[in-house]
């Protein structure tokens, strides 16, 4: 791993330069087996080394003051791909992590907002993700941004859900649409895992939102989430994050 002094330095030169990417990692309807939608992910592979991980180049981003510029690009790649599937007559919505820093931002609901309308695309097409492990304060804070997004129609998804200390009231405390059960859950085997997965699933299901399993990787996962009635799945058994040209050539398969 490089000083943390030359991978900030990198890290700035990238965000100047262009050189992170978005990968899309499918997201299919259980009842069918359909792609609907991908989550986007920000990926950085420094030049002449090895990629680095969004664990330790996104706080980096958000200590170096760059997370707005990162969150941007991210925002902006996931709805120009958005908007080339719905041309290619195969639409899926996307979703995309938004950092507390980036929420906090007056500015924030009003870009998404403008660039929702430039590309003619249906607010509901968007879901931000947040994550359960967030500090309260900064849930606390947030709250108010994310009632404007939904007020837009846009989606607003509680991600990592079972990762943190009071799962259960976060969930009552943070205004969503969507809940993403960590794969944690999804992978347990133990009866106190299985009791947590099923009290998140009827708590979701109780205010009405879409339930998403994450970290499907084998048959038996999948099987699991069929069973408790997920809406969506999402793991390296349905699909590794990819590129859009590979995300094209799977929904033309």
């Amino acid at each position: 791993m490089l000083p943390a002094d030359d991978l900030a330095a990198d890290l700035r030169e990238a965000v100047r330069h262009g050189d992170l990417f978005a990968v899309f990692q499918p997201l299919i309807d259980v009842a069918s087996g359909s792609i609907v939608a991908v989550e986007g992910l920000c990926r950085w592979k420094r030049d002449h080394g090895a990629p680095v991980t969004p664990d330790e180049f996104i706080p980096l981003a958000e200590k170096l003051g760059l997370i707005h510029e990162v969150g941007r690009f991210m925002l902006d790649e996931c709805l120009a791909a958005v908007d080339h599937w719905r041309r290619a007559g195969t639409p899926l919505e996307v979703s995309v992590n938004v950092s507390p820093t980036q929420l906090a931002a007056e500015s924030f609901s009003t870009y998404v907002s403008e660039e929702l309308s430039r590309r003619a695309l249906t607010a509901s097409a968007l879901t931000i993700e947040i994550t359960e492990s967030l500090p309260m304060p900064d849930i606390v804070a947030i709250v108010p941004r994310l009632h404007r997004l939904l007020a837009l129609g846009i989606g607003v998804s509680l991600d990592d859900y079972g990762t943190g200390h009071a799962s259960a009231d976060r969930l009552e405390s943070v205004p969503v649409t969507e809940l993403k059960l960590d794969r944690s859950l999804i992978q347990g085997d133990s009866r106190q895992v299985m009791r947590a997965l099923i009290v998140a699933v009827e708590r979701a299901r109780e205010r009405g939102l879409r339930i998403v399993a994450e970290g499907i990787e084998t048959q038996a996962h999948l099987t699991l989430a069929r069973n408790l009635r997920c809406d969506r799945a999402q793991g390296y058994l349905l699909g590794a994050p990819m590129r859009i040209w590979d995300v094209d050539a799977l929904l033309a398969a």
